[in-house]
């Protein structure tokens, strides 16, 4: 299963640093995970919390980004060299490993900053909120736990729990899931970013019955996809084509459209669509 691989990449030796609660903490940072679809559970508690709340994801979750001390989208694909900006800027005062140290002097923050669109401002803000909390969580959603890249992004979330001030919320989890692992942490070179130029879609949870027969997007993401209110289109995802009815939502905004399925599967939910108008029967 995906999410205990996860868990088990992030490397803890003790249990005690994973969570499954909001409570308590002054400050929550929020990373790859859009709550209002994938778990309302969280998403309320979000809402409800006094924590200051640190929320990236790619695209405005509207009510959360309203109550977030912090937002910034970057691209899609680039959860991995986020988490290597943060880890850095975490772990740059405290006594981590000579290795670690070294992985992180050699980090060619200028690429990765371009690439991931999270600029030096952007991370100094969020240093300065998680330098002035004393008890932070991070919670890590399904995002990054179906990326491509998902041992690399856990191994770099892990280090953070281990050296910095951070308690784990893996969304999906339960406590059979947690493992405990005493291995040293191996770190990569963050992988080049995954072009995601085009249409691009993310398959989410639907709402109701209605919504697997929808694509949700925002007027931005209606012109950059030659579609209108209402068409009747089909969506093609790897050869395969999904009929649905494009939804305009304006509280949506940026190019990346919401596509509901009712059950979704474990890959990476972002795709690039070739979006056509459905021939009128």
């Amino acid at each position: 299963m995906a999410t205990k691989q996860f868990i088990e990449s992030l490397n803890q030796s003790n249990n005690e640093q994973f969570t499954f609660t909001c409570k308590g903490f002054d400050l929550i940072i929020c990373i790859g995970t859009l709550p209002s679809r994938h778990n309302t559970t969280l998403f309320e508690n979000l809402r409800a919390s006094d924590a200051n709340v640190v929320y990236l994801f790619t695209m405005e979750d509207p009510v959360l980004v309203e109550k977030s001390a912090f937002f910034s989208r970057y691209e899609i694909g680039s959860e991995e060299g986020v988490f290597a900006l943060l880890a850095k800027s975490f772990l740059l005062h405290v006594k981590i490993p000579e290795h670690i140290k070294n992985y992180f002097e050699e980090l060619d923050e200028g690429y990765i900053s371009a690439e991931s669109n999270l600029g030096e401002e952007e991370i100094e803000e969020i240093e300065a909120l998680y330098q002035e909390a004393s008890n932070v969580l991070l919670v890590l959603g399904e995002d990054l736990v179906c990326h491509p890249r998902a041992s690399a992004i856990a191994h770099l979330a892990g280090l953070i729990a281990k050296y910095g001030n951070v308690k784990l919320l893996v969304v999906g989890s339960t406590p059979e899931m947690i493992i405990t692992s005493k291995n040293e942490t191996v770190l990569d070179e963050v992988e080049e970013l995954k072009s995601f130029d085009g249409v691009v879609v993310y398959q989410c949870p639907a709402m109701s019955e209605e919504e697997e027969h929808s694509l949700i997007g925002s007027a931005q993401f209606q012109m950059a996809a030659k579609v209108q209110n209402n068409d009747k289109i089909n969506v093609t995802i790897n050869q395969e084509v999904y009929p649905r009815t494009f939804v305009r939502d304006d509280s949506l905004k940026g190019v990346i459209a919401l596509m509901p399925c009712a059950k979704a599967d474990s890959s990476y939910p972002y795709h690039v669509v070739k979006i056509v108008k459905a021939e009128v029967q």
